[in-house]
C-alpha cells in the first residue's frame, strides 16, 4: 500500500513559509462548483483491475466516489466536515489504513484513471483549503480551514501494484483545539523543566520526575528511535530542561496517590520551532480518556473521567516549560 508522505506538523511549516526551494505553490483558480457527494454503496468488484493489481486487493469498492466511506471515517473521530468529491468517478477503492508506522490513521481512497491532482487542488482551494505543491515529490498537501481534515494526493503511473490513477489520503485531525483555558478544579501540582531538581531517574530508556505531593511523571522510551532525552554517547546531559524535549513514539504517565484522582492536566508548552509546533503534536497525541483545550502554547487535558493515571503517546516532538496535574 502506497504510504502518506507528510504530517500536520510539516503541512503547517510549508503553509507558513512556502515551498521546498525548488518547488511552486498552487495559484488558486477560477473557481469550480464542487461535486455533490451522493450516497455511496460497497460493491463486489469483479473487474479486472481487481484481480490483476495486488494493491487493489481487499481494498472495498465503489461505483462512485465514496462518500459514505469517507464521512463514516471521519464522523469516527468526531469531524463533521466534509470532504470536496471529484466529479465523474466511475470506480473507486477505500481502505482504512492503520499500520503506517508514522500516522495513527487514515483513510486511503484509490481512484483508477487519468491524473486529476490539478483539477482536484482546483475543487479543494475553491471551499477554502490551503494547498502545496511539493515539487519534488509531485505530491499535494491540503488542509481545511476548520484544520480537521488534511488531504494527502498525487498521481501513480507504471506501479505494478496499481493502475495509473490518483492516490487520495483523509486524515481527520484533532477536532477541539482554540478556546479559553480556565483554572480547572483540584489541587495543582507543578512539575517545572527550569531544572532537573525534581527528577528521580534519569537514563536512555526511562526519566521519572517526582513532585512534593507524591504525583509523578514518566517518561518511556517506547517505540521512539529517539532514547529518552535524546542521550546518547555523544550527548550525555540530554534535553531534560528549558524545554524538556519529549520525542515521537514515546509514552508519557501521570501517576497519583491511591487516595486521589487526576481531575485535569495543564500542559505549558514552549510552542513552536523551526520543525515543528509543540502545541499540534499534543493535541494530536490526546488520548480518547480526555477533552482538551489549546490557548496560546498551553494545552489543557481535562479527564472525562477522574482517574489515578494517565497515558499518552506523543505523535510529534514537542517541548514542554512546565506542567501541572490537577488533583482531587
Amino acid at each position: 500500500m502506497k504510504n502518506k508522505l507528510f504530517s500536520t506538523v510539516m503541512l503547517l511549516v510549508l503553509l507558513l513559509t512556502g515551498c521546498k526551494e525548488g518547488s511552486s505553490s498552487i495559484t488558486k483558480s477560477e473557481e469550480p462548483s464542487v461535486p455533490s457527494a451522493e450516497t455511496s454503496v460497497v460493491i463486489e468488484d469483479s473487474s479486472e483491475a481487481a484481480s490483476e493489481y495486488a494493491g487493489l486487493i481487499g481494498m472495498d469498492t465503489y461505483n462512485d466516489w465514496p462518500s459514505a466511506a469517507i464521512d463514516e471515517y471521519l464522523l469516527s473521530h468526531n469531524v463533521e466536515e466534509k470532504v470536496p468529491a471529484l466529479p465523474n468517478v466511475t470506480r473507486s477503492y477505500v481502505e482504512l489504513t492503520l499500520d503506517d508506522p508514522n500516522f495513527e490513521h487514515y483513510l486511503t481512497v484509490f481512484i483508477p484513471g487519468t491524473n486529476q491532482a490539478e483539477d482536484y487542488t482546483a475543487i479543494l482551494q475553491a471551499v477554502n483549503y490551503q494547498v502545496v505543491y511539493y515539487e519534488e515529490d509531485d505530491y499535494y498537501i491540503g488542509l481545511n480551514s476548520e484544520t480537521t481534515i488534511q488531504i494527502d494526493y498525487f498521481y501513480v503511473t507504471g506501479d505494478a501494484d496499481y493502475p495509473d490513477g490518483m492516490f487520495i489520503f483523509i486524515e481527520a485531525l484533532a477536532t477541539n483545539g482554540g478556546g479559553t483555558i480556565v483554572t480547572p478544579e483540584g489541587i495543582p501540582s507543578v512539575i517545572d523543566f527550569a531544572t532537573e531538581d525534581q527528577i528521580t531517574k534519569r537514563d536512555a530508556l526511562q526519566s521519572i520526575w517526582t513532585t512534593e505531593s507524591g504525583v509523578t511523571m514518566t517518561i518511556d522510551k517506547g517505540a521512539s528511535t529517539v532514547n529518552v532525552g535524546n542521550l546518547t554517547t555523544q550527548n550525555e546531559v540530554g534535553y531534560f530542561t528549558n524545554p524538556l524535549r519529549i520525542y515521537a513514539g514515546q509514552v508519557v504517565t501521570f501517576t497519583v496517590p491511591a487516595e486521589v484522582q487526576i481531575n485535569a492536566v495543564l500542559l505549558e508548552t514552549a510552542g513552536a520551532w523551526e520543525k515543528g509546533d509543540s502545541v499540534l503534536a499534543v493535541t494530536n497525541s490526546a488520548p480518547e480518556t480526555v477533552d482538551f483545550i489549546a490557548e496560546g502554547d498551553n494545552v489543557l487535558f481535562t479527564l472525562f473521567s477522574p482517574s489515578n493515571t494517565l497515558t499518552f503517546s506523543l505523535a510529534a516532538q514537542a517541548r514542554f516549560n512546565k506542567i501541572t496535574v490537577f488533583v482531587i
